[in-house]
């Protein structure tokens, strides 16, 4: 028997923790949009039906080839500003709900959670929950929390008891922060998305989170941002710099290798010189679907991928992934 292609980057909206937030805190009417500001993550009407309906989800998936979809649920609207309280029941309400989800179909999902990461000591508790009592696999995480980079060591507790857990760390951003310059042709997404993904990351490193935690399994959505790409100007700072040395011990590329990456970067060269940089074995196929900067043609992809046998193009459809979360 084949084994299962993985997509470990797919994204779900739940509507029970909408329709509680909307309970608690009625919206607001929408605000007109700025000239030129980009639109949202889906402009193909017919595509966001994926995001919401499981059979609409499940028949794109076995379009796309994709027999396994790790999903990640979107954190509900202002959710890293809230107090811990309704925070809190917000982050249980995502987590019992993508948790059902996946019981419900174990052949084709598998569960990823959000935390309220201004909350650290709540969020170490509904890790420990939605790992052990839900069956979760890993957590979604932003880029910043509210302004607070991830490599503080405020985190330090979420990070340790992740790596107790052996529970995914799958970072990916929610817009970019510093959008002033970004308004025109979506270079919110285009350009900033990945940006953000750098920065995390680069925080991350230079802080020290993974030198502290070496076991800790983290994987960077859209390839890690421009990261992999720049790494030598991460090197010369390090080697230069001296505030680049005082939480780590060992040059950046030793701690990106401990890294996962999707493959959601739309060329198939992009994703060779990925695989060359950090190994085959931690890249794994992604399609940030159902979104507009979705891959739509992600197995075909990775098979044209150039310079990597038949068996690690399999690593990449899935090997990886199915290790990576502990799949049996």
């Amino acid at each position: 028997m084949a084994a299962p292609i993985i997509d470990i980057h797919g994204h779900i909206n739940l509507a029970k923790p909408k329709a509680l937030l909307e309970e608690r805190i009625p919206p607001k009417p929408p605000k007109a949009p700025k000239p030129g500001a980009p639109g949202g993550g889906i402009t193909d009407k017919s595509r966001g039906k994926i995001l919401v309906d499981i059979d609409a989800r499940i028949a794109d998936m076995d379009g796309m080839g994709v027999d396994m979809m790790a999903l990640t649920p979107s954190p509900p609207r202002g959710f890293y500003k809230f107090d811990e309280d309704l925070a809190g029941e917000l982050a249980r309400s995502v987590n019992d709900e993508v948790a059902k989800v996946a019981a419900d179909h174990p052949t084709r999902f598998i569960a990823l959670g959000n935390l309220p990461l201004q909350h650290v000591a709540f969020s170490v508790k509904e890790m420990e929950r939605s790992t052990r009592e839900l069956g979760h696999k890993g957590v979604r995480v932003t880029t910043n929390i509210a302004g607070l980079e991830l490599g503080d060591r405020r985190f330090d507790p979420l990070w340790a008891k992740a790596q107790e857990l052996g529970s995914v760390i799958f970072l990916h951003p929610q817009g970019f922060t510093q959008p002033e310059r970004l308004q025109d042709y979506f270079m919110t997404n285009v350009v900033g998305q990945p940006l953000e993904t750098t920065l995390a990351l680069a925080q991350m490193i230079f802080g020290g989170v993974f030198e502290r935690f070496p076991d800790l399994k983290l994987c960077a959505a859209h390839g890690g941002g421009y990261l992999p790409f720049y790494l030598g100007r991460f090197e010369q700072a390090y080697r230069e710099r001296a505030e680049c040395r005082l939480h780590i011990s060992k040059p950046p590329d030793y701690y990106v290798k401990k890294i996962w990456f999707d493959t959601v970067l739309f060329r198939a060269d992009s994703i060779a010189f990925l695989a060359n940089l950090v190994g085959h074995e931690k890249v794994m196929m992604g399609t940030d679907s159902p979104y507009d900067m979705g891959e739509n043609h992600p197995v075909k992809l990775v098979q044209n991928v150039p310079g990597l046998t038949a068996a690690q193009k399999t690593d990449i459809l899935g090997g990886n992934a199915a290790r990576l979360l502990g799949l049996n």
